[in-house]
């Protein structure tokens, strides 16, 4: 009796959950903001409206008060709920996707709304008229680095694209604290460095193959930032000016030897002459 009556509430359970409606569906980008709008016209008297993403409830509306309850995976900065009802979330992560539900309390009863809310990471394609353009020239062989001229403040999601394709090079999501991430396929190996008070980007013995487009987006809870450079790397001209000077110094060589050959050959013809004259 207890299997069946446990097996009972698996099936309600899987009821509430698949058989629930979802009013809306959302699909954002990594580090962009999201604004769920639910329709409140068919809704009379309400009492009290409540957001809650899949622990927690995360937004409320009491009274026209609005408040933020203490959170654990999303920081109060990043929410902003107005008097209409419609919730912003800034700067989302891919770990933010998920179901979000409105539960409104009002004269007749309690309603529910559900969102469903995507994330998904920064496309390969980046804009290409997106952001300010800066041009940036190097020597083969010498460092680059690739200044954001902004400063990071510890919820950042700091993404590096280079190429037309938009390769991903480098990405630091520092409200995770985690350590940065680096081109997957090593083409820059350990040639990277991301600074991550300032999200501005370090390429080290740099090369003829590193010249073209790098685009960041830096996304916080309060703005976006896009940036463009430019980079063009040329071949030194240390090697040419080297073969120069070794062949000018072979030439002087050569000139030295022949110095001396003619040197040698005219004394020993002097010393000649004077031999027959005894």
């Amino acid at each position: 009796m207890k299997n069946n009556f446990k097996l009972f509430q698996i099936f309600l359970l899987l009821c509430g959950v698949f058989g629930a409606e979802t009013d809306e569906e959302k699909t954002v980008m990594e580090g962009d903001s999201v604004t769920l709008i639910p329709d409140l016209t068919q809704i009379q008297g309400i009492i009290q409206m409540k957001w809650r993403d899949s622990r927690s409830v995360i937004a409320q509306n009491e009274e026209n008060e609005i408040s933020y309850p203490s959170l654990t995976e999303m920081s109060k900065d990043r929410l902003k709920l107005d008097q209409t009802g419609s919730l912003t979330i800034t700067n989302m992560r891919t770990k933010h996707s998920g179901l979000y539900k409105l539960e409104i309390n009002h004269d007749h009863g309690t309603s529910r709304l559900n969102f469903i809310v995507t994330i998904y990471e920064s496309p390969a394609v980046i804009d290409a008229f997106k952001g300010e353009m800066k041009s940036v020239s190097e020597t083969e062989g010498e460092s680059v680095t690739l200044q954001t001229d902004t400063e990071t403040h510890g919820d950042e999601l700091i993404v590096w694209r280079f190429g037309d394709e938009g390769k991903l090079i480098a990405k630091h999501d520092l409200e995770a604290k985690s350590p940065p991430l680096y081109d997957p396929d090593e083409r820059f190996r350990d040639r990277l460095k991301l600074d991550h008070q300032t999200g501005s980007l370090t390429i080290t013995n740099t090369r003829l193959s590193d010249s073209g487009v790098y685009t960041v987006k830096i996304s916080s809870s309060k703005h976006t930032l896009n940036k463009r450079f430019t980079v063009t790397v040329s071949q030194g001209c240390c090697g040419f000016t080297e073969a120069v000077i070794r062949l000018a110094l072979s030439a002087l060589v050569g000139v030295a030897t022949v110095a001396v050959l003619v040197y040698d050959i005219r004394s020993c013809s002097l010393q000649q002459k004077k031999s027959v004259q005894k």
